[in-house]
């Protein structure tokens, strides 16, 4: 009786062993293709946990979309896109305490591409109201007859722009190739920054 307590014993403690593995000869899960790098649609209500991308990541997937047509532009934006010039669009609210440190990352990430890339800052949040679900809705009082305003929120709309801050690159063929809302930093802005110009 004892042998086969001294048995069981021990075959227990071979599945355990065999169970904890190593999982040094696994290979590693690849990642999945096509993946987008951030949301690329806006995030449903400014409350709710965005995703954020990992800034440590060296290479998140580039997706590749087309700028919408455009019934009216900013004029300078319109060039920009027309003469294919690389752009950070950057959508904020001035209310929020989120958009001073989000302008500071960008700010200090276009004084490393100054003439490369040309900054776009809309602060819509001044157009805005926040409702139940947390998604922002124009308010259409405030906005008035504000034709700049009224043309700005016009274009957070066209690019599914639901929270703010808020940021969106185009390229040199006047793609959108980078989205992302919420904090982020110089470091990260700046490696997406290099490749609006590739």
């Amino acid at each position: 009786m004892r042998r086969l307590t001294v048995a069981l014993i021990v075959l227990m403690l071979a599945f355990s062993v065999v169970g904890c593995g190593g999982g040094g000869d696994d290979p590693a899960a690849a990642p999945t293709d096509g993946a987008p790098a951030t949301d690329p649609g806006a995030v449903e209500g400014s409350t709710e946990a965005s995703e954020q991308v990992d800034p440590s990541d060296p290479a998140p997937a580039v997706t590749f979309e087309p700028f919408p047509e455009q019934v009216e532009l900013p004029a300078t934006l319109a060039e920009d896109l027309k003469s294919r010039q690389p752009t950070l669009l950057l959508f904020v609210d001035g209310s929020q305490k989120v958009t001073n440190e989000v302008r500071a990352a960008v700010d200090k990430a276009m004084a490393a591409n100054r003439g490369l890339v040309n900054l776009y800052v809309y602060d819509i949040g001044k157009y805005t109201t926040v409702d139940a679900k947390g998604t922002a809705v124009v308010d259409e009082a405030r906005l008035g007859k504000d034709k700049e305003g009224r043309i700005a929120v016009n274009l957070a709309r066209d690019l599914a722009v639901k929270t703010t801050p808020y940021i969106i690159m185009t390229d040199d063929q006047g793609f959108i190739v980078f989205r992302h809302s919420g904090p982020t930093d110089a470091a990260f802005l700046k490696m997406h920054m290099e490749r609006l110009t590739e």
